[in-house]
């Protein structure tokens, strides 16, 4: 059974397990980004270092700082809880990469599963929780940009557009060739 918590402090441990182990096993390309692409300044992301470390040094900084936002998935594997998931899910003021900030708006732009439980549902549950969550937090509306066609490659790390629509998303403008904006009120 898939328990779903908040990113804080004290989740920062399994967090940085997860993000050093498994997470990326199936897609070695983004080993090492620590979910800071968005949150990073093209400068950050240029920095050869931030791959080799500087990313998860940043994470630990912006976990502990609140700048970090997100939820996790855990599941009891062989007898210990683990963490089989993450959903980066932010405040739009902080990610300083992308145009259109709002205090009022969240953004989730990033999925991670675990190999050995994808195809399982755990991206649906963190969604789920999130949007029950968001409001919480003084959220009025959430957006996300899922690959346009419904169907994985290696580059979607989005979400699938189904799973959206199916919580209430609406389809917006095409951002680029491959993503389309879809968007919710809380």
């Amino acid at each position: 059974m898939v328990e779903v918590r908040r990113l804080s402090p004290a989740e920062l441990g399994p967090f940085l397990d997860f993000m050093d182990g498994p997470a990326f096993a199936a897609q070695p390309q983004w080993a090492g980004c620590h979910c800071q692409f968005y949150l990073n300044t093209r400068e950050q992301n240029d920095d050869p270092a931030a791959k080799t470390g500087l990313n998860r040094e940043r994470a630990c900084d912006r976990v502990n700082a609140g700048t970090m936002q997100g939820y996790l998935a855990f599941e009891r594997v062989a007898g210990a809880e683990r963490v089989i998931g993450w959903m980066a899910a932010n405040a739009s003021t902080n990610f300083l990469a992308l145009p259109g900030a709002r205090p009022e708006l969240a953004r989730i732009l990033c999925f991670v599963v675990d190999q050995e439980f994808q195809g399982r549902g755990v991206a649906t549950e963190l969604l789920r929780y999130a949007l029950s969550d968001l409001p919480s937090r003084g959220f009025k509306m959430v957006e996300a940009a899922p690959l346009a066609a419904d169907e994985f490659v290696a580059y979607g790390y989005r979400g699938p557009l189904s799973m959206f629509l199916k919580q209430g998303f609406q389809a917006g403008q095409m951002l680029d060739e491959k993503h389309i904006l879809v968007s919710r009120e809380l």
